[in-house]
């Protein structure tokens, strides 16, 4: 399996466990794609090539729950 396919499906669980309802990933690059709550507005936010100061996943979405 693909690391980006990976990335995308620990995102989505993560958010999902914080009650968000996203979005498919929208592909920025080859290795990076974001994806939006539809019900508030986080973000989660997944590169396959992080920087040395990033992480895999990021974003609002993946840290607070959904309001």
């Amino acid at each position: 399996m693909r690391k980006i396919i990976r990335l995308k499906r620990e995102a989505l669980e993560s958010c999902k466990f914080r009650g968000h309802n996203m979005t498919r990933f929208r592909t920025i690059r080859e290795w990076e794609a974001i994806s939006v709550c539809k019900t508030c507005g986080n973000s989660a936010f997944i590169t396959a090539q992080p920087k040395p100061n990033e992480v895999e996943i990021m974003g609002s979405a993946v840290a607070l729950y959904c309001s």
